[in-house]
């Protein structure tokens, strides 16, 4: 088994378990061994960066120097926010070194690099992810739903397209599904001002959830326990009638199941809107 740095986050680690059991159990599959960063911290995702620019890269510059301790030169942070915190750390350090001596760090700390599940399943195992695929999801009409964080800004994620991504499309053809082509792929979910401005949430999802409906997604594809927490929990909230609601999916829960791995170990039964119609639609 080859090693990765593995940053589960604090969403991964609770509110979105499923997503981290079921990247695992793909990791697994892929024979990739994930070295879970030792005494990890929060990112300071929904907050520091608001509040206090410093504290903020302190709390990713954290991740970065344990990484290097333990001896690892990537860290895979799943939860879009986290990522874009880390990546936005390595790109300042890049630019200026000298930060991290501020932040009382041997120089260095800047090669650590920070990856998407996105970069890591396109650059890096997506030849030995085909191998593994034994279910088709031939049928399956997928919306790719990005959100802001895992393409935005290009300097900071190297992602040039950022408003007509592809990557994940191209993950899901790989598996035999269909990827849809929409409207709002990388439009915000609202994110967290489902606590502050719920009303606003609620109309971003309504319009994401009839973008998708009206090109005949059977569900979503994501990468972000946000994105995932404010289209999977609040559809009826939304307005939209439980018989209609569309089944809101991980990309590695997607993954793992065309690899033929059982919905419970990919915690696909952790869903508010139920995700088994979904996979009824398929057509072998």
């Amino acid at each position: 088994m080859s090693g990765l740095g593995y940053y589960p986050g604090c969403s991964l680690s609770g509110s979105a378990s499923e997503y981290d059991r079921s990247l695992r159990a793909v990791a697994g599959q892929l024979g990739v061994e994930l070295r879970e960063i030792p005494e990890w911290v929060c990112c300071g995702a929904t907050s520091a960066h608001a509040i206090d620019h410093n504290a903020a890269l302190c709390l990713a510059a954290d991740t970065l120097a344990k990484a290097r301790r333990a001896g690892l030169t990537e860290v895979l942070a799943p939860c879009a926010m986290c990522y874009q915190r880390l990546a936005v750390v390595a790109h300042e350090l890049k630019q200026n070194p000298g930060i991290a001596t501020a932040l009382d760090e041997a120089p260095g700390l800047e090669n650590i690099k920070p990856l998407s599940v996105l970069a890591w399943l396109n650059n890096g195992v997506s030849d030995a992810l085909q191998a593994k695929v034994t279910r088709s999801l031939t049928g399956l009409k997928v919306a790719c739903y990005y959100g802001c964080l895992l393409v935005r800004p290009p300097k900071i994620t190297g992602i040039q397209q950022v408003e007509a991504p592809r990557q994940m499309e191209q993950l899901v053809t790989l598996l035999g599904g269909q990827p849809v082509r929409w409207s709002m792929a990388t439009e915000c979910c609202g994110a967290s001002f489902a606590l502050s401005q719920k009303s606003t949430v609620l109309r971003q999802g309504r319009q994401i959830y009839d973008a998708a409906r009206k090109v005949g997604a059977d569900v979503f594809c994501l990468a972000c326990p946000m994105c995932h927490a404010n289209l999977d929990m609040r559809q009826g909230e939304m307005g939209i009638p439980a018989e209609a609601q569309l089944p809101v999916i991980y990309l590695t829960q997607l993954i793992g199941w065309a690899m033929g791995l059982d919905a419970t170990t990919l915690g696909l039964d952790k869903h508010f809107v139920p995700t088994a119609g979904a996979f009824a639609k398929e057509k072998s």
